[in-house]
Order: structure tokens, then sequence, then C-alpha cells
């Protein structure tokens, strides 16, 4: 049956004729006091109510265990025949689910290793003449394995301001053949989870099916009715037909006006399914992909995300970006407007300041710092613009958008050009941009100073200026101020570098001294100020000494510090100090040392074959000097040769010096591209895997017969 919701209150409405297949009876018998019914209301509505009864000019319904009154006149009809009839007729329905069953055991057979297996994943999506609309999905899922048992769990969030949500029907048919149903006072109606910083009117609907086990079918469905858009000429949707469970059958069906075009692209569809099945029905013209028995998608280290490999398709309303520029465009100059407030605390903030940059990196880092990370949102305006630059100012809060709105607001008082701007983070997948598509999941700052252009996230509070966070790294974004479209590039790797010298001390026992400073930019800067200043001294001490201590047992560690995380002056720096007691091991007359930490491993490459791109967030570069100083009466037996490997993906270099009583090795490290096309993942492995090969290698002594050898 349907089950619509009115509020907070759950109410069986009308069983639909369209069904696919027969809905299990959801409903109760009726109480003493009525009997169950349909009833017709004035404005058309159809709703199923377990229990109906009249006391003068009020009527009392009862759905599972919450009620409430109506009055006589908001009815236009009252059937209790054919509630009685659909509850009936929905009682049946183990044949179909014994069908899918069997269907199940026989992909069983090709997918033994799998949790479950969705059998169907069909979706269906109606745009109305006046601008509503309403989407549909059924999902019918074997459990094949414990892990799989929370699928039995659902959850649909929805808007009570602009959406209604119909479950359609939710039933089990146990491995014992015995069907299970959903009752109505099973579903729970209540306040979507806020979370820590997330703030939003959002309910959230959710029930768990009966009966769940191993073994079991499951089929459910459910509508969300959009009957308040936030705009009538927004109707869009992402459908990914395949995932990390087998498919049998995935369906993704589009009815549209027979005047309305379609516009939709399939990202990762083979050509023969990128096109859909188009037919005419009932004054709708209907969009149909169908796509069968699919294998699971098997993970990969370093893939990418699921959006770039799942075949999917996606669809709007509009062919190009103008209709959404005109109308997020105003919006956004309302909100972007210089106030007295705003001008005050940017004449504070950069008061001294030696020069531009100077002044933007104070402003970022007040961005940063100053304004919490919190999202309130309840609106088209606030959801995709933001809050008034004053407003967040004055809160000391606000999401994405909010701050990216204020830094390109104090940042236009100081004459420079700047914009907040939206992008799809780079690890939630590319953005559909040939189309225009809300896919924006994050907002950042756009800034345009002597004729270059660079972006600034003030979200980030551990990036010091210039640079900002990775995920944003290689994306695209949308400028509605400027109306254009516009791709953030890759930077270079040395906008991600980790700079290191180390200076080794060995003597003629094996123990080793050793000193290490480093310094960093970028994202590898911006992680090390994040985890450090979320430790306490002791927790970082312990740490450090539980990295030696992988080294041997037998330390003393005499340094461990750190500059101030919370200093973003200059780069942020590591320092550390320890001896590893009789740590290289003598046989003989030599000393075989193996360099603390040199070794490198590089798990993207421990598959013999991939599927997938290797993808990391951004490019990134490690620069290596090491001294080591001799034990005296010791001379070099055997360096490691020199290394040079160098192609499009990685640039690797080392060298080993020695001069007098000691040997130099410079290393250098560079990731110069984010993405490794999987045609070239031959080549790339054999790189890595003699890059790491080399960093095996160890250094003979042997000592001298007639030098002296401290021991």
């Amino acid at each position: 049956m349907v089950l619509a919701v009115l509020g907070a209150m759950v109410i069986p409405a009308a069983e639909t004729a369209a069904e696919t297949a027969p809905a299990p009876a959801v409903g109760t018998t009726a109480g003493a006091a009525g009997q169950a019914a349909r009833l017709t209301l004035t404005d058309g509505t159809v709703v199923n109510v377990d229990d109906f009864s009249f006391a003068g000019a009020t009527g009392t319904v009862r759905v599972g265990t919450t009620t409430r009154q109506i009055g006589r006149g908001e009815l236009r009809d009252i059937s209790f025949t054919a509630r009685q009839a659909g509850q009936a007729a929905m009682a049946t329905g183990a044949a179909d689910m014994q069908a899918w069953k069997e269907r199940a055991e026989r992909m069983l057979e090709r997918f033994p290793d799998c949790n479950s297996i969705l059998l169907l994943d069909e979706g269906e999506y109606t745009y109305r003449a006046d601008g509503t609309n309403v989407s549909k999905y059924r999902g019918v899922v074997y459990i094949a394995k414990d892990e799989a048992l929370g699928q039995g769990d659902l959850t649909i969030g929805l808007d009570p301001n602009r959406e209604r949500v119909r479950v359609l029907h939710a039933r089990c048919l146990d491995p014992d053949g015995v069907l299970h149903t959903l009752q109505p006072d099973q579903i729970q109606v209540s306040k979507g989870e806020s979370g820590g910083v997330f703030f939003d009117q959002n309910q959230e609907l959710s029930f768990t099916i009966p009966g769940v086990t191993v073994g079991a079918v499951i089929d459910y469905s459910y509508e969300t009715e959009t009957y308040n858009p936030f705009d009538r000429n927004f109707f869009q949707s992402y459908f990914f037909f395949q995932g990390g469970e087998p498919v049998g059958d995935s369906i993704l069906r589009v009815r549209m006006p027979s005047d309305k075009p379609l516009y939709h692209l399939a990202p990762n569809c083979p050509p023969d399914k990128a096109k859909p099945v188009i037919t005419q029905e009932d004054g709708q013209t209907v969009y149909t992909w169908t796509f069968t028995d699919m294998p699971p998608i098997i993970e990969e280290p370093y893939m990418p995300p699921m959006r770039d490999v799942l075949p999917a398709v996606v669809f709007c309303l509009q062919k190009d970006w103008k209709y959404f520029f005109d109308r997020m465009k105003p919006m956004f100059e309302k909100r972007f407007t210089l106030t007295d407030a705003v001008k005050a605390k940017v004449d504070q903030l950069i008061e001294g300041a030696r020069d531009v940059h100077e002044k933007i990196a104070r402003l970022y880092l007040f961005c940063q710092k100053e304004i919490r990370y919190i999202s309130i949102k309840g609106n088209l305006a606030s959801n995709q613009v933001g809050h008034p630059a004053e407003e967040t100012l004055k809160n000391k809060y606000g999401d994405c958008t909010d701050k990216g709105m204020l830094l390109a607001t104090m940042l236009k008082h100081i004459g420079v050009e700047a914009y907040p701007v939206g992008i799809r983070t780079n690890n939630a997948g590319r953005a559909i941009r040939d189309l225009p598509i809300f896919d924006a999941n994050h907002c950042i700052t756009q800034v345009r100073l002597d004729g270059r252009v660079f972006y600034l996230d003030s979200t980030a509070t551990d990036y010091r200026y210039p640079y900002f966070r990775d995920d944003d790294h290689d994306t695209t974004i949308d400028n509605p101020l400027r109306e254009e479209i516009a791709s953030i590039p890759l930077p270079p790797p040395e906008d991600n570098l980790t700079e290191m010298t180390r200076t080794l001390t060995l003597s003629a026992d094996g123990t080793v001294k050793v000193d290490y400073v480093s310094k960093q930019n970028g994202t590898n800067e911006a992680n090390s100020r994040y985890s450090i200043r979320n430790l306490k001294p002791e927790e970082y001490l312990r740490e450090v000494r539980e990295s030696v201590a992988g080294l041997t047992p037998d330390y003393q560690l005499e340094i461990a510090s750190h500059s101030d995380p919370l200093d973003f002056s200059g780069p942020f720096t590591i320092h550390s100090a320890y001896t590893l007691n009789r740590f290289t091991p003598r046989s003989g007359s030599y000393l075989v040392f193996e360099i603390p930490f040199f070794r490198m491993r590089f798990g993207e490459v421990s598959l013999a074959k991939r599927t997938y791109d290797i993808v990391y967030t951004t490019s990134k570069k490690r620069v290596e000097t090491i001294v080591i100083n001799l034990p005296k009466g010791f001379a070099v037996k055997y360096l490691p040769q020199p290394l040079r490997v160098k192609n499009a993906y990685v640039e690797f270099e080392v060298t080993y010096d020695q001069k007098a009583d000691q040997i130099e090795i410079h290393r250098t490290l560079a990731f110069p591209q984010r993405v490794i096309p999987v045609k070239d993942y031959g080549l790339y492995k054999e790189a890595l895997e003699r890059i790491a090969r080399s960093t095996e290698e160890r250094i003979f002594l042997e000592q001298v017969e007639g030098k002296e050898a401290s021991r």
C-alpha cells in the first residue's frame, strides 16, 4: 500500500493500480470504534486509514498507533469496501517473491562470494506540466550473508515543506516461504540528524522490514513527491546502474510532458546503452534505460570515485547554464555587498601589512580561523548562495558558501577581484558541466590578481596562504557572478612539498645518531598541522617514540619538537633527534648499513593488472638530503649506484657521493600527475617497483686495518 507523510503523521494513502507487483497488506484490522476505510478529501487526495468513525461533525482516523481528528467538511467520499478489498488484494504476493528468490539462487551460482544481490533496481522520475515532480524507487534484494542484513533498514530524507514521501510497499519472503509485511506503526518520522555543524529543517522517514534474515528476499518501493519545488524549472537527477553487488535488472525511466524536451548524458555507459528507448504514453514522452545481469564492481587501491566508474545517466530540463546563471546571479549580487561593518573589519585586519599578499593572507586566515564552520540551510538562497557577508561576519559562523562569500567580499574592499565559486571536490567524482547540473558539493573563493587566477578555500583551517585544499585541485568551477564555467588546474608538485634533512653519525659498534629536520608546504603541511594540533604534547611524544621503536627497541629519544601549528607566518617544521643503539649489524670487519626510514613502498601498484585508473587527490614532491658521518677507521666498500627514473607520471633521482669521511645522499621523488590511466599502468608499475627496489640497497663499510676505530 501507499503511505503518505502529512507533516509528522504517517497516513496510509491509496493503493495504485500502476504497481509492478501486488503490494502486501500493511494495515491492521478496524478497531471497535469503526472500520478500515478509504477516504477521499475535498482536494482530491485519497488516503487509507486503519480505523475510521464519526461523532457529530468530527471524524476520528487511526493509522497504526497514530490518531488524528478530521472535519466532515474535509471529506468528499468515504469507502469501507474499497479499503477492505485493497487489503485483501495486497495480502497476496508470495508467488512473485518466490520467482525473485529463484532468480537470486541462479545468480548466486555465478557470484558465490557476494553479500547480497540487487535483483531489481528501478527508478522512475516524472516531471509534471505544473513543474512539480515525483520520483519512485523499487528495490528487490536477496540477502546472502550477515553483512547485508542492514539492507532491511531504510531511511528516507525529506523536506516536509516541499516533499511528501509515500511507502508503496515493504515486504520480505523469509527462507521458510513466509511473507512478512510492514505495518504502519512500524514507520517512524523524525527530525533528520543534523550532526555537529549541520542544521536544516529536514525530516527522516525510517523503517525496518520485518523478517529479514540470510536467505530472505526483500522488496520495497517508495515515492517522493516534490509538491513545492525550489524552482519549477528545476528537475534533474543522477542514476547509477551498478555497484558493489551483482545486479539483475537496473532500469531508469523518465516521464516528461510530450511538449517538454529532456536533456541527458550517459557517463561511463557503453555506446549501445547510452541512448534511451523513447516511447509515448498518455501524453507523456517516456525515456527508458535498461541494464541487465551486471557483475559487482571489485574495488582496487587508489581507484577513482565510484561516480567516475559506474555507468550512469544524468538528466535535466535545460541544455545550458543560462537559465540558472540568470536565476542565481541576482541572489549572489544581493549578498556580495560591502557594508561599513565589513569594511571596518577588513581595515582592522590589514593594518600594517607590507603588501597585497600579506593583506590577502590575513583575510584568508581570519575566515579560516575566526568563522566557525556551521551550516544552516532552509531555502534555495541559503543552499546555493549562502548568507550576506555582514551576516556571516556578525554571526562568526557559516558553511563553505558563507565563508567563500565573506572572503570574496573582504577582498573586494582591498581592490582584489574575487568571487565565491561552486565546485565538486575531486574525491567525489568529476562534475557534470556539459549540462547545467547542480552537483557541486563545496564552495571556495576565486581570486584574480595581476593577471593570475588562483583559489583559496577558507573552510580548510590548516592551509597557509597561498595554498588550498587538495580535493579542490583539478576540478571544475561554476561562477554565477561571471556567468562562466572554468577549470582549476592541478598545482605543480612543488606546491605540495616536503623537504627533509637527516644527519646520521655512525659508530663502529653500529650505533647511529640521527638528527632529522623537515619543512613542508601545501597539503603535506596542512595534514601535519592538523594532526599535531589535535595531539596533546605527551601524545605527540608517544607517537614519535612508537615510530622510532619500530626500527629497534634499543633507542634513546633526545628531541621531539615542532613549530607552532597555529603560527602561519612560515612553513611548518619538525625536528627530532634519537640514538639507535647497535642498529647496524656487523659481520667481521664489515658494517652493513641500512638508512633508517629510507625504504619506499607503493601499494597502488600491488596488483598484477588493474581495471581502473590510479587516482590521487593532487600532485606532490619529496626532497631529501642525507649526510652520513662515517665511524673512524672505516672506509666505504660499496655504495649503491645512482638511479634516475622519469616518465609522465613519476620523477625520481637518487645520488650517492663520498666526501672524505662523509657520504652525502640526495633523493627526489615527484608525482606531477593526479591520474594514471589504466592503459599506462604497466609503465607506472615498472617504474615504482624499480624505485622501491633501489631503496632496499645497503651501504657496506669496511674497517681498514691499521686505522683507529672507536668502539
